[in-house]
């Protein structure tokens, strides 16, 4: 199951007794409990009511009882219980025995009862207490929006602001933030921070611009990785030298700026090769892990460049890497030298 599927529920009214929630977005299950809590919990018996569990410092006895006290002038009671240790093969505070009793527990909980697991990090959805979980209720995976909801998702928060975006810059503003971008720990969090900034730095302007994204956004070594590719393309070694001297002094390393810069080759030459062989942006993105906004951003990139000029850049970042290492150039000038050369032998 996913967010979606828990919001169905909640707008169904056909919540399950047992949910356990796992994933990264941490905000969209934030919200999902407020909604469950919001929909069983009334405010004026909350501390009756509702009960959140540390599961790191927790037995099955106290779950168990927990579950098993009825609710106050109520019809419902929510139980929730956080991390609980056995759940990512740990087992310091819930022994094998323990767990086993709680899964028995599980099948004949009480119908007054609500209870939701939570598991930020380590899920092990081997373990027979996750099936198990799966069995009498639902497991739900937060995981990053994307396609139209994470597009619908912007322009709502923008509108909760009174501002209007277009799809366009919608795109944009996604692109710019890295939250989609492999390896990225960007949240929905994030993007709503910096949709705040923008429409605190735009006032009463009812309408956002790019040039109000490209100014704000935050300056990923991502972003500037793209840019200064991009300067190579286009020839303009003095930019790209440029965009080098910004994230040095922004304390980036040399060799992580190197590794970048050659991982953006290479996603560029696999991309030039799968184009040429027929495939589409759809069929490349799952193929290199990647969204296929982002695809199609690289593509753009690559008329810039011929697959022999993106071979010689690989081979010259691996030539410098070596230089680096063996101490026969000092990474900085190593860097420049290497960024001079590329903008010059480009197609």
């Amino acid at each position: 199951m996913s967010y979606k599927d828990v919001m169905a529920d909640l707008k169904n009214n056909q919540l399950s007794h047992i949910y356990l929630f796992h994933g990264t977005e941490f905000y969209l299950m934030e919200h999902a409990i407020r909604g469950i809590k919001n929909k069983l919990v009334d405010d004026g018996f909350s501390e009756l009511n509702y009960q959140v569990i540390d599961g790191k410092d927790t037995t099955v006895d106290q779950i168990i009882n927990a579950c098993e006290t009825l609710p106050f002038m109520a019809e419902a009671r929510l139980v929730i219980v956080k991390d609980l240790e056995c759940f990512a093969g740990k087992r310091k505070n819930i022994s094998e025995d323990e767990e086993k009793r709680l899964i028995e527990y599980l099948s004949n909980i009480s119908y007054t009862t609500y209870l939701l697991f939570t598991v930020t990090e380590g899920l092990d959805k081997r373990k027979k207490i996750v099936k198990d979980i799966g069995k009498y209720g639902k497991v739900v995976e937060f995981d990053k929006m994307d396609g139209t909801d994470l597009s619908k998702w912007v322009a709502k928060s923008f509108g909760k602001f009174g501002k209007k975006i277009s799809e366009k810059d919608i795109l944009r503003f996604i692109e710019v933030s890295s939250y989609l971008e492999k390896g990225s720990n960007k949240s929905l969090k994030d993007l709503e921070n910096e949709i705040k900034k923008i429409s605190d730095y735009i006032g009463d302007q009812p309408i956002v611009s790019l040039k109000d994204i490209e100014l704000l956004a935050p300056k990923t070594i991502e972003n500037n990785i793209f840019n200064l590719v991009e300067s190579i393309g286009e020839k303009k070694g003095e930019k790209a030298l440029m965009l080098l001297s910004d994230m040095l002094l922004e304390g980036e390393p040399e060799i992580r700026i190197l590794f970048m810069i050659t991982r953006q080759f290479r996603i560029l030459y696999q991309i030039k090769l799968m184009e040429s062989q027929g495939y589409t942006p759809m069929a490349i993105a799952p193929k290199l892990g990647l969204q296929q906004f982002i695809v199609k951003k690289y593509l753009k990139q690559t008329t810039n460049f011929d697959k022999n000029s993106l071979q010689m850049a690989l081979y010259k970042c691996l030539e410098t890497d070596r230089g680096i290492k063996k101490g026969k150039i000092s990474p900085r000038l190593g860097m420049e030298l290497l960024i001079s050369e590329f903008a010059t032998y480009v197609k």
